[in-house]
């Protein structure tokens, strides 16, 4: 009799499981029956995200279709949201769905920024964003006041899109917990970045802590309240709280532990990559670039462990470039405390998504 197949269910669409798919249906996994469960039949890209608010991007433009990506890989494609897994019996168990058998499980189901219950809108989902902004656009009045907390890249970037997008209907505010915008970029980004929201008309609050969004009220932690339309959440990630619920080893912010195979310290059967993982010993950011990266090295130790080899080990980089938009056709990008901005900077931040997103 022949073997019999193992069921190697990738969860979520995140940018490391295309990789996987992508990588796939060029070199089938021998021996594996694949299925990819995600909770929308589309996928967001990350990075172009601040070009899709502003305009420069059409939604097809910043979207992966999941069903022709399942498909040329031989993947069973479910849409569907998960909510536990019981690793006793290998199952995970889908909302409304019976739940899924797996003898291999990978995770890329990213995270949520760190927000308050009933704070506002988070940046991630990328679906979510995008209905809370159509709502807010619904129903603002001129002179309302929006404002984005979190001032990483991912929030100064949200921050002019918005003011982009919604233009001289609102104002809108950017509050982080550090004095400087970007902390730990280089002093010429962060130089860059602030002249940006200032030509923005985007009001810089630094030093503060955001709660939650109460009856139109945002109060901070040096005691002023700031009345608002909305609040958008670009903080730090947690994950998912059915990681922490299984049982499996997690960090401080419910992201499940991994090891430099990308293998859950805790399940020989589980891996994980992207923002809902944590790398033991090598901490990476929580941003796109490095669930690209994981990307390939995932997908060659998901194909060894069905084949019952060795697994590699992934050395990241210390540092990845980071291209930051800044709107009309200008970007910052820096790296290893080296930083350019302009228009050539913009146009290989434009290059290197439409790449990703159409990589033949």
């Amino acid at each position: 009799m022949g073997r019999t197949a193992t069921n190697l269910v990738l969860l979520g669409a995140g940018h490391a499981h295309v990789a996987v798919l992508r990588r796939a249906a060029i070199r089938p996994i021998p021996g594996a029956a694949l299925t990819l469960v995600t909770r929308e039949p589309r996928a967001a890209y990350s990075g172009m995200l601040p070009g899709l608010l502003r305009g420069d991007y059409g939604f097809d433009d910043a979207h992966i279709a999941c069903a022709p990506l399942a498909a040329a890989a031989g993947a069973r494609l479910l849409i569907a949201e998960a909510d536990g897994i019981d690793r006793a019996a290998g199952m995970l168990r889908l909302a409304g769905q019976s739940p899924l058998p797996f003898d291999l499980l990978s995770i890329d189901v990213g995270g949520r920024p760190v927000m308050p219950p009933g704070g506002g809108v988070p940046v991630k989902p990328v679906g979510r964003l995008l209905a809370g902004l159509a709502a807010l656009e619904a129903r603002l009045i001129t002179g309302d006041r929006v404002a984005v907390i979190g001032a990483g890249a991912g929030g100064c970037e949200l921050a002019l899109a918005l003011a982009h997008r919604l233009g001289s209907r609102t104002r809108v505010v950017l509050i982080g917990r550090d004095r400087a915008v970007l902390p730990g970029a280089p002093a010429r980004a962060q130089a860059v970045v602030r002249r940006a929201l200032a030509a923005a008309g985007i009001d810089w609050l630094g030093g503060v802590d955001a709660g939650p969004l109460h009856a139109g009220e945002l109060a901070l932690s040096d005691g002023r309240v700031l009345a608002l339309a909305e609040a958008f959440w670009a903080t730090g990630v947690v994950g998912p709280g059915f990681l922490a619920a299984a049982g499996l080893p997690c960090d401080a912010a419910g992201c499940l532990r991994v090891d430099a195979t990308l293998r859950s310290t805790g399940d020989a059967r589980v891996f994980a990559a992207g923002d809902c993982a944590a790398l033991e010993g090598n901490a990476r950011p929580k941003a796109g670039v490095w669930a690209v990266r994981a990307g390939p090295i995932l997908e060659d130790n998901l194909r060894r462990a069905v084949a019952g080899q060795p697994l590699r080990r992934w050395r990241p980089q210390r540092d990845a470039l980071v291209i930051m938009s800044l709107g009309n056709g200008r970007a910052v990008a820096w790296r290893n405390g080296l930083s350019v901005s302009g228009r050539l900077a913009w146009h290989w931040k434009d290059h290197l998504d439409r790449k990703w997103m159409r990589p033949s």
